[in-house]
Parts: structure tokens; C-alpha cells; sequence
């Protein structure tokens, strides 16, 4: 994959692990790469507006990141595209955060 962040890699092992048939479905439809980085993207945007809009505790929100958007829950549930898809936010800038990118 051509530009695999620390945090891109984190989700890709998470969903290797749990979500083993998804991952194999969105490779053979060639979806993984734009899943995944829709996956990071997400997970940014909610980092940066919980920790700097919302003043919340780093740890917390990372917490809550990982779990909304990033470490989805195991194969058998919901495939990916039948999850609710949350709007980007238009006030939040695309920033590079410390601990979600290389």
C-alpha cells in the first residue's frame, strides 16, 4: 500500500486478526486501500475534534477513536459497506497528528 501510516498499519493488523473474511473481500474487490484510508481519515478527524475542539483527555479519546472507526468489531456482523458512514467534518482542518502518522 502506497503511503501506510503507524495508525494504517495498526487498523490493517486489527482487522486482519478479527475481521479476516472482510479483509479477503475487500482485497479481492480492491477496496482495502481505500477502506482502510477512509478508516484513517476518520479516525483523525475524530481525534482532532475530540482532544482540540472538545478539550477531551488524550487517552480517552484515542480510546473512543479506535473503537468508533478504527477496530471494528469481529466478521459476521456488518461487512463495511453496510456501516452508517459519518460525514467528514468541513471545519476540520486535515492536520498530521503525532501518534497517528510516521
Amino acid at each position: 500500500m502506497e503511503d501506510m501510516t503507524l495508525l494504517g498499519k495498526m487498523i490493517l493488523d486489527h482487522w486482519t486478526t478479527h475481521r479476516p473474511e472482510t479483509v479477503k473481500e475487500l482485497e479481492r474487490t480492491s477496496q482495502l486501500e481505500s477502506v482502510l484510508r477512509q478508516a484513517r481519515e476518520q479516525t483523525g478527524e475524530l481525534l482532532y475534534n475530540l482532544i482540540v475542539v472538545q478539550k477531551m483527555n488524550y487517552q480517552a479519546a484515542w480510546e473512543l477513536a479506535i473503537q468508533e472507526w478504527a477496530f471494528l468489531p469481529p466478521d459476521a456482523e456488518q461487512p463495511f459497506s453496510d456501516r452508517p458512514q459519518r460525514p467528514s467534518s468541513e471545519t476540520s482542518p486535515s492536520l498530521s497528528h503525532p501518534a497517528i502518522s510516521e
